[in-house]
Protein backbone atom coordinates (compact mmCIF):
# COMPACT_ATOMS: atom_id res chain seq x y z
CA UNK A 1 0.00 0.00 0.00
CA UNK A 2 1.20 3.60 -0.46
CA UNK A 3 2.79 5.70 1.93
CA UNK A 4 1.47 9.12 1.57
CA UNK A 5 3.01 10.55 5.10
CA UNK A 6 5.29 9.64 7.59
CA UNK A 7 4.72 10.92 11.37
CA UNK A 8 6.81 11.21 13.70
CA UNK A 9 6.99 11.47 17.54
CA UNK A 10 9.68 13.95 19.01
CA UNK A 11 11.10 13.12 22.14
CA UNK A 12 13.58 10.03 21.55
CA UNK A 13 12.69 10.12 17.94
CA UNK A 14 13.86 12.79 16.06
CA UNK A 15 15.53 15.02 19.27
CA UNK A 16 17.52 13.13 22.15
CA UNK A 17 15.80 14.35 24.66
CA UNK A 18 14.80 11.04 27.05
CA UNK A 19 17.77 11.44 29.27
CA UNK A 20 16.81 15.30 29.74
CA UNK A 21 12.88 14.12 30.16
CA UNK A 22 14.28 11.14 33.34
CA UNK A 23 16.45 14.32 34.34
CA UNK A 24 13.51 17.35 34.80
CA UNK A 25 11.15 15.22 36.52
CA UNK A 26 13.86 14.27 38.55
CA UNK A 27 15.13 17.62 39.75
CA UNK A 28 11.74 18.62 39.73
CA UNK A 29 11.14 16.02 42.92
CA UNK A 30 13.99 17.52 45.01
CA UNK A 31 12.90 21.03 44.46
CA UNK A 32 9.26 20.27 46.01
CA UNK A 33 10.61 17.44 48.05
CA UNK A 34 8.71 14.96 46.88
CA UNK A 35 10.31 11.12 46.18
CA UNK A 36 12.84 11.01 43.29
CA UNK A 37 11.20 8.92 40.60
CA UNK A 38 13.67 6.38 38.99
CA UNK A 39 14.72 6.18 34.94
CA UNK A 40 12.35 3.48 34.82
CA UNK A 41 9.59 4.93 36.19
CA UNK A 42 10.04 8.07 34.10
CA UNK A 43 10.68 5.93 30.92
CA UNK A 44 7.21 4.14 31.49
CA UNK A 45 5.36 7.40 31.51
CA UNK A 46 6.99 8.80 28.02
CA UNK A 47 5.07 9.54 25.40
CA UNK A 48 2.13 11.41 27.71
CA UNK A 49 1.87 14.71 28.49
CA UNK A 50 3.62 16.67 31.29
CA UNK A 51 0.49 17.44 32.80
CA UNK A 52 -1.08 13.79 33.15
CA UNK A 53 2.39 12.37 34.05
CA UNK A 54 2.91 15.47 37.19
CA UNK A 55 -0.43 14.49 38.49
CA UNK A 56 0.94 10.38 38.35
CA UNK A 57 4.53 11.39 40.11
CA UNK A 58 3.26 13.93 42.41
CA UNK A 59 -0.42 14.19 42.80
CA UNK A 60 -1.81 17.37 43.21
CA UNK A 61 0.87 19.40 44.83
CA UNK A 62 1.06 22.70 43.69
CA UNK A 63 4.37 23.24 43.25
CA UNK A 64 4.94 20.67 40.89
CA UNK A 65 3.73 22.33 37.43
CA UNK A 66 5.29 26.05 37.78
CA UNK A 67 8.72 23.95 39.26
CA UNK A 68 8.78 21.69 36.49
CA UNK A 69 8.59 24.71 33.72
CA UNK A 70 11.35 26.49 35.82
CA UNK A 71 13.27 23.22 35.53
CA UNK A 72 12.06 22.07 31.56
CA UNK A 73 14.48 24.42 29.72
CA UNK A 74 17.45 23.98 31.37
CA UNK A 75 17.49 20.58 31.27
CA UNK A 76 16.50 20.61 27.55
CA UNK A 77 18.71 23.57 26.42
CA UNK A 78 20.79 22.87 23.36
CA UNK A 79 19.55 19.28 22.86
CA UNK A 80 21.32 16.90 20.07
CA UNK A 81 19.04 15.33 17.46
CA UNK A 82 19.17 11.78 17.00
CA UNK A 83 22.20 10.60 14.81
CA UNK A 84 21.24 10.62 11.14
CA UNK A 85 17.96 11.89 11.35
CA UNK A 86 18.63 14.82 8.84
CA UNK A 87 19.81 12.85 6.30
CA UNK A 88 16.95 10.78 6.86
CA UNK A 89 14.17 13.95 6.79
CA UNK A 90 15.86 14.44 3.51
CA UNK A 91 15.49 11.04 1.72
CA UNK A 92 11.85 10.96 2.34
CA UNK A 93 9.97 12.76 -0.23
CA UNK A 94 6.46 12.60 1.22
CA UNK A 95 4.90 14.57 3.58
CA UNK A 96 6.10 14.22 7.19
CA UNK A 97 4.47 15.56 10.45
CA UNK A 98 4.87 15.45 14.14
CA UNK A 99 2.35 14.11 16.79
CA UNK A 100 4.39 14.41 20.31
CA UNK A 101 2.78 15.12 23.76
CA UNK A 102 5.56 18.05 24.51
CA UNK A 103 3.57 21.62 24.27
CA UNK A 104 4.30 23.43 21.40
CA UNK A 105 6.27 26.21 22.88
CA UNK A 106 8.49 23.02 23.97
CA UNK A 107 8.35 21.10 20.66
CA UNK A 108 8.92 24.58 18.50
CA UNK A 109 12.29 25.21 20.77
CA UNK A 110 13.96 21.47 20.58
CA UNK A 111 13.60 21.54 17.07
CA UNK A 112 15.40 24.19 15.86
CA UNK A 113 15.34 24.33 12.38
CA UNK A 114 14.44 20.98 11.72
CA UNK A 115 11.17 22.62 11.86
CA UNK A 116 11.25 23.14 8.04
CA UNK A 117 10.48 19.18 7.36
CA UNK A 118 7.03 19.02 8.93
CA UNK A 119 4.22 20.23 7.55
CA UNK A 120 1.99 19.55 9.96
CA UNK A 121 2.59 19.41 14.20
CA UNK A 122 0.18 18.08 16.57
CA UNK A 123 0.73 18.94 20.72
CA UNK A 124 -1.76 17.98 23.18
CA UNK A 125 -2.84 21.64 22.94
CA UNK A 126 -4.95 20.47 19.75
CA UNK A 127 -6.93 18.02 21.30
CA UNK A 128 -9.27 16.95 24.21
CA UNK A 129 -7.64 13.38 24.55
CA UNK A 130 -4.13 12.30 23.96
CA UNK A 131 -1.73 9.38 23.02
CA UNK A 132 -2.74 6.34 23.35
CA UNK A 133 -5.83 7.44 22.11
CA UNK A 134 -6.19 7.96 18.13
CA UNK A 135 -6.90 11.27 17.85
CA UNK A 136 -4.12 13.18 18.23
CA UNK A 137 -3.10 11.01 15.07
CA UNK A 138 -6.37 11.13 13.15
CA UNK A 139 -6.21 14.99 13.58
CA UNK A 140 -2.55 14.54 11.92
CA UNK A 141 -4.14 12.70 8.91
CA UNK A 142 -6.77 15.64 8.88
CA UNK A 143 -4.01 18.16 8.21
CA UNK A 144 -2.27 16.22 5.47
CA UNK A 145 -5.33 15.25 3.67
CA UNK A 146 -4.43 11.86 3.66
CA UNK A 147 -6.39 8.37 4.97
CA UNK A 148 -4.61 7.19 8.17
CA UNK A 149 -3.83 3.74 6.19
CA UNK A 150 -1.83 5.80 3.94
CA UNK A 151 0.74 6.74 6.55
CA UNK A 152 3.28 5.27 8.89
CA UNK A 153 3.63 6.65 12.77
CA UNK A 154 7.36 6.28 14.18
CA UNK A 155 7.49 5.94 17.63
CA UNK A 156 10.11 5.21 20.63
CA UNK A 157 7.44 3.91 23.02
CA UNK A 158 4.74 0.99 23.10
CA UNK A 159 2.27 3.96 23.84
CA UNK A 160 3.11 5.27 20.23
CA UNK A 161 2.58 1.52 19.07
CA UNK A 162 -0.66 1.71 20.59
CA UNK A 163 -1.65 5.06 19.32
CA UNK A 164 -1.13 3.97 15.83
CA UNK A 165 -2.76 0.62 16.08
CA UNK A 166 -6.02 2.66 17.39
CA UNK A 167 -6.25 4.68 14.49
CA UNK A 168 -5.48 2.08 12.16
CA UNK A 169 -2.12 3.25 11.24
CA UNK A 170 1.12 1.09 10.70
CA UNK A 171 3.78 1.26 12.98
CA UNK A 172 7.53 1.57 13.05
CA UNK A 173 9.13 1.56 16.46
CA UNK A 174 12.54 3.43 17.37
CA UNK A 175 15.13 1.58 19.85
CA UNK A 176 16.67 3.97 22.27
CA UNK A 177 15.96 4.89 25.76
CA UNK A 178 12.43 4.26 25.22
CA UNK A 179 10.73 0.79 24.57
CA UNK A 180 12.93 -2.35 23.99
CA UNK A 181 12.85 -4.22 21.32
CA UNK A 182 11.35 -7.24 23.47
CA UNK A 183 8.44 -4.57 24.84
CA UNK A 184 7.29 -3.67 21.50
CA UNK A 185 7.60 -7.56 20.44
CA UNK A 186 4.91 -8.27 23.57
CA UNK A 187 2.78 -5.62 22.75
CA UNK A 188 2.42 -6.27 19.26
CA UNK A 189 4.82 -4.03 16.88
CA UNK A 190 6.39 -6.33 14.18
CA UNK A 191 8.43 -3.51 12.96
CA UNK A 192 11.07 -2.08 14.93
CA UNK A 193 14.82 -0.01 14.08
CA UNK A 194 17.36 0.41 16.08
CA UNK A 195 19.32 2.63 13.97
CA UNK A 196 17.14 5.90 12.01
CA UNK A 197 19.24 5.48 8.51
CA UNK A 198 17.77 1.81 8.26
CA UNK A 199 13.93 3.28 8.08
CA UNK A 200 13.86 4.27 4.26
CA UNK A 201 14.55 0.51 3.12
CA UNK A 202 12.10 -0.44 5.81
CA UNK A 203 9.57 2.10 4.78
CA UNK A 204 10.31 0.51 1.28
CA UNK A 205 9.31 -2.56 2.10
CA UNK A 206 6.21 -1.67 4.00
CA UNK A 207 5.36 0.22 0.64
CA UNK A 208 5.39 -2.92 -1.41
CA UNK A 209 3.51 -4.93 0.65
Amino acid sequence: MIIAAIVFDLDGVIVDSNQAIFATYQQTARIIGERVPSNEEVRRLLGQPSSINLKVLFGENPKARPIYDQVNPKTHANLPFLPRIRDVLKQMKVSKAIVTSKRLDHALEVLRDLREFFSVIITPEQTIKQKPDPEPLLLACRELKVDVQEIVYVGDTVRDYETARNAGARFIGFVHDGATSEEFREAGAQNTVAELNDLPDLLKSLESE
